[in-house]
């Protein structure tokens, strides 16, 4: 079995809800709410939810899985 490495992230990588809301043109709130269902792909650290940028571009061209 053979594992692709991951590539490092940035701190420009990491975006916040109000960033990611900003990016699609949706309230924060939006963006928090589809982050809960499981709609955007995100990660809770503590009470933070933290949104890597890849993954959400993926999303809006269509490459997300």
């Amino acid at each position: 079995m053979s594992t692709k490495p991951h590539p490092s992230l940035t701190a420009a990588d990491v975006m916040k809800a109000a960033e990611v809301a900003e990016l699609l043109h949706v309230p924060k709130s939006t963006v928090e709410h589809w982050a809960r269902t499981g709609q955007v792909p995100s990660r809770k650290i503590g009470r933070r939810r933290l949104f890597v940028r890849p993954a959400i571009e993926a999303l809006l061209l269509g490459e997300a899985s």
